[in-house]
């Protein structure tokens, strides 16, 4: 039988592919830092009102503060600002495979201080699961394709610099959230603070931005609303999955489930580039389905 903690993992890794799709144009218009700036907004004013139309009472214990604070500037403000870097120079298909990378890192990271153990299943499947990622994403797109998904900006290290520590950003506000996750927090006050908290980090980081032109420029319509669906689909409702998921769900399991997305972007990526994957990118999506089966069960 499936646990809720697996559904609700899936759940989360499909919302933060339309978070990836939808965060692509804004990141080119406004810059990396700017797009996450503007994103922590609208996503902590959709997130109180799906805390006002829930109705609960504020229940955050203050020891759990300090914790989601430090998760929410590790993984969310620093970790997605070198996760929009590493898409603007590298496409939302190769940071991908780069991001999955959280999904180990994080599995050793809690064998090694949440004592969380490690069976043989679960690391047989996060190999197999690594290993479609890297096949689904590396043959996900013929090397003809010249849609601006696929393009990369030189010099190439500087994406691929982005695109791990983006992972190692998210491995450890991953780590800091699941004892927080695990003595019963709320979801929805959890990613708030969360995001409040990435939010005033990645503005107070504008103090020392030298260029600021483009703090308050207004994007036009085509490219507003896609701010807000990354903003729903990337940091209220796909992280209230996640954080809901990690309260019962060990740290491995939940980052494998989540690491993903990648695959799951596939079609969305066939359908936008009008590009059939090649087949060492199916091979890797049956892998990712393999390993699905094995951490769920």
């Amino acid at each position: 039988m499936i646990d809720n903690s697996a559904l609700l993992a899936l759940g989360a890794s499909l919302s933060w592919v339309f978070s990836q799709l939808y965060g692509h144009k804004p990141a080119l218009y406004y810059g990396s830092l700017q797009f996450n700036r503007i994103r922590m907004i609208i996503a902590s004013i959709l997130l109180i009102g799906m805390i006002w139309l829930t109705g609960n009472d504020w229940q955050i214990a203050s020891d759990a503060w300090g914790w989601i604070i430090a998760s929410g500037i590790i993984g969310i403000g620093l970790g997605d600002y070198f996760l929009f870097i590493a898409m603007e120079r590298l496409g939302p298909r190769r940071t991908g495979v780069l991001f999955a990378i959280n999904a180990p890192v994080a599995a050793f990271l809690a064998w090694l201080l949440l004592s969380e153990t490690l069976t043989f299943n679960i690391v047989f499947a996060i190999i197999v699961g690594f290993s479609g990622i890297v096949l689904a994403v590396i043959y996900g797109s013929p090397r003809a394709n010249i849609h601006d998904w696929e393009v990369t900006k030189s010099p190439l290290w500087i994406g691929v610099g982005a695109g791990l520590l983006a992972a190692l950003g998210q491995a450890a506000g991953v780590l800091c959230l699941r004892p927080v996750m695990e003595q019963g927090a709320d979801p929805l006050q959890a990613s708030l603070i969360r995001v409040v908290a990435a939010g005033i980090f990645l503005w107070a980081i504008l103090l020392f931005q030298k260029k600021k032109t483009l703090t308050w420029k207004i994007p036009p319509l085509s490219v507003s609303w896609h701010v807000i669906a990354n903003g729903f689909f990337g940091l209220s409702f796909g992280l209230v999955l996640f954080l809901k998921a990690l309260e019962t769900g060990q740290v491995a399991k939940v980052s494998m489930l989540v690491a993903i997305s990648p695959v799951l972007m596939l079609p969305f990526i066939w359908f936008q580039t009008k590009k059939v994957p090649a087949m060492g990118a199916w091979l890797g999506a049956i892998l990712v389905v393999v390993s699905s089966w094995i951490i769920i069960q």
